[in-house]
């Protein structure tokens, strides 16, 4: 009875937990006009992927030049942050973890082995829900809002910071598309591009079908403990 309990809970396991399959990552933009996006993510419920990068160091917010002192919202620069065209074909758990990179590729004019700094990388990222491919973009956007040039973007969330190597967020979104713009909060001083890696995964959102496959499997585990009691085994 316990090795028939085992392999019912061993498939029931399978049934609400499929296993991770690997994310579709594409370079370039789907569209022509509006945002220039530099890569495309898609995932289904249980997909994963990474690629590595490199923004400009006050990429996703110049702290020097737009703060409350002096009236202006914090913007980013639109240019050197890396935005994501990003797909979730179903409703899923989608986690975005951005972390310093040493030895991402850099080349430049005589310098073919060049690699990006990670000195002023503190991984910052907004996340808006829909694509904006139409009309024209602007140099500065809007980092913790709805951005007034890309009239298609919804704002959700953003993770802003300045002092750690690394950054999580972990939200439970509808299948749908959605932008992220990913880069970094330093003060305008470095002038060298930041290495990163950008790590995204998703996990299948409990459906009440699911929830009756745990509580049976849990119900098979106390069934089989009882039984052992009896039995003394």
């Amino acid at each position: 009875m316990k090795t028939k309990h085992l392999h019912l809970l061993l498939a029931l396991g399978a049934l609400a937990s499929p296993a991770a399959r690997a994310a579709v990552i594409t370079t370039g933009d789907p569209a022509a006009g509006g945002i220039t996006y530099s890569y495309q993510v898609q995932l289904g419920a249980t997909d994963s992927g990474s690629f590595t990068s490199h923004a400009g160091a006050w990429s996703w917010e110049d702290n020097s030049l737009f703060n409350a002192s002096n009236g202006e919202p914090p913007v980013g620069w639109t240019h050197t942050s890396n935005w994501v065209a990003l797909t979730l074909s179903e409703p899923t758990t989608l986690t975005v973890r951005l972390e310093r990179q040493e030895g991402v590729s850099w080349p430049g004019a005589g310098l073919p082995d060049r690699t990006a700094s990670t000195a002023s990388m503190f991984p910052s990222f907004t996340l808006w829900a829909s694509w904006d491919n139409d009309d024209t973009d602007f140099h500065t956007y809007n980092n913790r809002g709805n951005v007034d040039w890309a009239e298609d973007l919804s704002y959700i969330t953003h993770v802003d910071n300045s002092t750690e190597t690394s950054v999580e967020r972990s939200l439970t979104l509808p299948a749908g598309q959605y932008s992220l713009a990913l880069g970094s909060n330093a003060p305008a001083t470095d002038t060298n591009r930041q290495g990163y890696l950008a790590t995204f995964s998703t996990a299948a959102v409990p459906e009440p079908s699911t929830y009756l496959l745990m509580g049976l499997g849990l119900a098979l585990v106390f069934l089989s403990r009882k039984q052992a009691r009896k039995t003394g085994n």
